[in-house]
């Protein structure tokens, strides 16, 4: 059914698992896989007087190695595995166009991504990537969510449920 994935990734440890996941998934539907990096923007413009020049310049280089490095790991995954696999390391400040565009540009036939990748206090200011990835692409998304956060979110739910039932 699908012939080209697309796998964005961002180094995170449900990124890592995510492209587990879905080179395995490539491999069961005989698809080839593009993973995709979007580095940050390094156009000090974009940043104002929020980032000295110096220190941008570093984050900028940082991404290139830190591109390398996380589509190497999607490209080890995509040989051990006998799956074609292409990588992308694009710029941009907004991955979820860049994700949509990059599938649309290589006609990929499904978005497979993790439900998160970022947490915290970036994740409530800049949003879900995911969530703009499937409100915005025309081609399939597939969302994977590792069993284990289930697992802990019911751990987490029992645990409050039964210091409920302790003070009642």
């Amino acid at each position: 059914m699908f012939q080209h994935i697309l796998l964005p990734t961002d180094g995170s440890q449900l990124s890592r698992e995510t492209a587990e996941r879905a080179v395995a998934f490539a491999k069961a539907a005989n698809a080839s896989v593009t993973a995709l990096y979007a580095r940050p923007v390094g156009n000090a413009d974009n940043y104002g007087d929020l980032v000295e020049p110096a220190v941008l310049e570093r984050l900028v280089s940082g991404s290139e190695g830190k591109s390398k490095e996380y589509l190497g790991f999607v490209k080890k995954l995509c040989k051990e595995a006998g799956v074609e696999c292409t990588a992308l390391s694009v710029v941009s400040d907004t991955p979820w166009e860049a994700i949509v565009n990059v599938a649309e540009d290589n006609n990929c036939d499904l978005i497979f991504m993790s439900k998160h990748g970022r947490g915290g206090l970036s994740s409530l200011l800049l949003g879900s990537e995911t969530y703009r990835v499937l409100t915005h692409s025309s081609i399939p998304v597939l969302v994977y969510r590792p069993p284990e956060v289930d697992a802990s979110r019911r751990k987490a739910k029992e645990k409050a449920r039964e210091k409920d039932r302790k003070k009642a």
